[in-house]
């Protein structure tokens, strides 16, 4: 993870403000890597139980947005368990899902064991695009989006920092596919989901299954493509095989799909990397990152 990649400072917790929050004896604490905002604690209590405590950096809207979002969909999605709970140190408390993220699959296990996930995958977003929003007075609306980005691919600190040829490419891109970018029902969406905040699990030998998905502090309205866009953005990560299967297993979840869809979710996800290029502070590192992200999305395109 590159070292600019933090959104905010680790926060100091001390044992004995984990012993007042869990409210169990504790075995151990381990600080767990990962997050960019917020603060993660593996805690093992004496009776063998795994939480994580989580503690909002970010202040306590993100801190009661993810609260209300994990109660929502509990017994609906595979959220984690909320456990106990403390709005003034702006703290959850929740039961640890055994098993990986699906980017330590990826790195670690066999080619069959990732590719077995894709189906899985396509199942799990389709459930997700059939889940109400959040908040029914939430819409979510591409076309103050696509204006906006139209200005930064003109002049902003996102066209400096990706240079003319680049942004001159994606305006050209966004104009072509504008109708194409509306499509999709409103529906919740993650709005940060991917590789490192989905959990994974062996099922049967190569084969595994979706666990969990973590992070929910984002969550609002969008279109379904959005939460594709965000799964696919590392696009060499998942080969045409891989996308094959995602789509099978979508489709037969019940969910809908356009005709380019996987182009036209990258393109939708585009709109947060030229958002990232914008940015006040110098993040160099996450600025390479997306600069190659959309370099390479500008070739699949022209491919």
């Amino acid at each position: 993870m590159p070292r600019d990649l933090r959104i905010f400072p680790l926060l100091e917790v001390s044992r004995a403000e984990l012993d007042a929050l869990v409210g169990w004896p504790i075995a151990s604490v381990e600080p767990l890597q990962g997050g960019f905002s917020n603060t993660l604690h593996r805690v093992v209590l004496v009776d063998g139980r795994v939480l994580v405590v989580k503690h909002y950096a970010g202040g306590s809207k993100t801190y009661r947005d993810e609260l209300a979002t994990l109660t929502r969909l509990a017994g609906v999605l595979p959220v984690p368990e909320v456990l106990r709970t403390d709005a003034s140190r702006r703290a959850i408390a929740y039961r640890w899902i055994d098993g990986f993220t699906l980017d330590e699959c990826r790195r670690g296990e066999p080619p069959a064991a990732f590719a077995s996930l894709a189906d899985p995958l396509g199942r799990l977003f389709a459930w997700i695009a059939r889940t109400e929003p959040l908040d029914a007075a939430d819409r979510w609306e591409v076309a103050p989006l696509l204006a906006q980005v139209r200005v930064q691919l003109v002049d902003s600190r996102a066209r400096e920092r990706m240079g003319g040829p680049l942004a001159d490419a994606l305006a050209r891109a966004f104009e072509a596919a504008s109708d194409r970018l509306a499509w999709g029902t409103q529906c919740l969406c993650h709005h940060d989901i991917g590789g490192r905040n989905m959990i994974v699990q062996r099922a049967d030998g190569d084969r595994w299954r979706i666990g969990g998905v973590i992070d929910w502090e984002a969550a609002g309205t969008g279109s379904p493509l959005v939460d594709i866009g965000s799964l696919f953005r590392f696009a060499p990560r998942y080969d045409e095989k891989f996308r094959a299967e995602f789509e099978r297993g979508y489709r037969e979840a019940d969910g809908a799909l356009p005709d380019d869809w996987y182009r036209t979710s990258r393109l939708l996800d585009a709109l947060r990397l030229i958002d990232t290029l914008d940015e006040g502070r110098e993040l160099p590192g996450v600025f390479a990152d997306c600069r190659m992200l959309l370099a390479k999305l500008v070739a699949d395109l022209a491919a």
